[in-house]
Parts: C-alpha cells; structure tokens; sequence
C-alpha cells in the first residue's frame, strides 16, 4: 500500500507539473497572442485592436489556470477553439485509434522483436546472424520516425507499421541481451547438456525468470511508442491524439495543449512506474 501511494504521489505530481509548463511554455511563446485573421486587409484598425485585447485576456495563464482547475473538478476539460469542439470529445475520440495503433505495434514488436532475438541469445556461435540482426536494428534506430513516417507514407504503409517499425529494434536489442544472460546461467548450461528438451529450456527456464525484466521492457517500451506517435500520426493523417497534438501546437491552443501534455505525461509516468516494478530488484538497486 505505501508503494502504490509513493508511485501514485509521484504520478500525480509529474502530471501536474507538466500541464503548468505547457500552459506557460505555450502562453510565453513569441507570437502566442496572435491571430491569422489579422491579415485580413478588409478589417479596420479598430477591429485588430479588439481581437488583440480578446486573445491577450483569453491568454492570460492565471485566468486560464483558474477556469481549468475549476472546469476539472466538473470533469470539463474545456473547449478547442481550432477544432470547435469540446476537448473532452475530441480526446474521447481520437484517443480510441492511438491506443489501438499503440497497442497492436508494441504486440507485434514484442513478437517479432523476441523472435528473432531467441536465436541470437540461443546460438552464440552464430555471430553472422547476430551480428546481422544487431547492424539491421542500429540502422533502423538511427533513422528518424518523421522519415520512416514519410516512406512509409509513400509506400501506402499505416500510422501503426511505422510504430512496430519504431519500438521493434529497441525490443530485440534489450531481448537478445537478456535472454542470452538467461542462457549463459550455470542451471540452463546443465539442463542442456543433460538433454533437455529445447522448448522446455526455453519456456521455465530461460522466459520464466525474465518475465519481470520483459514485463518492465515493455512497459518503457511503450512509452517511445506515446512520443513517436506524434510526428507519426501527422505525416500519416491518422485521426489519433498525436495528430491532435501537433494540430493543437500549430494552431496554440491552450486548452487542447494543456490537456494533451498531461494525458502524455500520465501514460509516460505509468508506464515507467511499471517498468519500475517490475524490473528485478538487484537492477533497481
């Protein structure tokens, strides 16, 4: 019970603290006050000095703090001046493809990721095929999601491909490593050379004890994956939150900004939350 406090307190804290930099970050920002329908030739003088006042009085960040603390504890999250619609609405909706993108990617990943590395922990000898895997996923991980985005993009490929595309690498690398401890142990070496069955190695012996390490690798997994989503989703057009964010950032606006940054912030600090409890004590410590 004092660990779920101490990880709730935490999370709460870092989701606070993340929604009042993005407020003040965005509101301090050079030209946060302005609005394109200024360059209307048609308006007079007198019209660009009241739009001015309204958007400085709508950009005030203590005003704005206040409604939305007070709109929160209604369960309001207030209304998107870009999207024309409630945020409430808009997160409820788009949230619904990113976490099912999201999803599926991190299974494939996990999948494909761990497929191949099993080999490469199994066989040590096979340094071509090892070293191959390694050099293919250090390539892909020096290549930006933008333009793995863009190619995939080009070559009619999903939101969701991009993303496996994006967390498969970083699954291999840390399951080859930590599967190829698991079979170095003394009790595994001797298993094998009494002749048992490979599949049974492989199952209790050697996936087993790393469950806990692969639950917490999944977990900080995911997290890449709630980032890379953003300039994913844009380059791809999917209706997503990413795709909601860079919109929300491009047009300033606060209130979807705000509420983005901090449902951002709360699926990252639980996901490594998780990825801290179970990840094996001796590794913590």
């Amino acid at each position: 019970m004092h660990l779920l406090g101490k990880y709730g307190a935490r999370v709460v804290a870092l989701v606070l603290v993340a929604g009042l930099a993005s407020a003040a970050l965005a509101r301090l920002a050079p030209g946060a006050a302005a609005d394109e329908r200024e360059l209307d030739p048609r308006l007079s003088a007198e019209t660009v000095a009241a739009m001015r006042a309204n958007e400085e009085a709508s950009h005030n960040l203590g005003r704005f703090l206040l409604h939305y603390a007070r709109g929160l504890a209604h369960f309001q999250l207030g209304f998107s001046q870009s999207q024309n619609a409630p945020v409430r609405e808009l997160i409820a909706e788009r949230g619904v493809t990113t976490i099912r993108e999201l999803g599926i990617a991190l299974a494939a990943a996990l999948a494909i990721g761990a497929a191949f590395a099993i080999p490469a922990a199994r066989f040590r000898a096979a340094r071509v095929y090892d070293a191959s895997c390694a050099i293919l996923a250090g390539v892909f991980l020096s290549v930006p999601a933008a333009l793995l985005a863009y190619v995939c993009l080009v070559l009619g490929g999903s939101a969701t491909l991009v993303l496996a595309l994006v967390l498969t690498p970083r699954v291999f690398l840390f399951s080859r490593n930590l599967l190829a401890q698991a079979y170095g142990a003394t009790h595994v070496q001797m298993a094998m050379a009494r002749g048992v069955d490979e599949f049974r190695i492989l199952l209790f012996y050697v996936l087993a004890p790393a469950a806990g390490a692969m639950l917490a690798m999944a977990a900080a997994t995911a997290t890449i994956g709630v980032g890379a989503s953003i300039p994913i989703e844009a380059i791809c057009d999917t209706a997503g939150l990413g795709r909601l964010a860079w919109q929300a950032a491009m047009a300033r606006d606060l209130p979807l900004l705000v509420n983005l940054t901090m449902i951002v912030a709360l699926a990252t600090t639980l996901a490594m939350a998780l990825a801290e409890f179970f990840a094996p004590r001796e590794a913590i410590a």
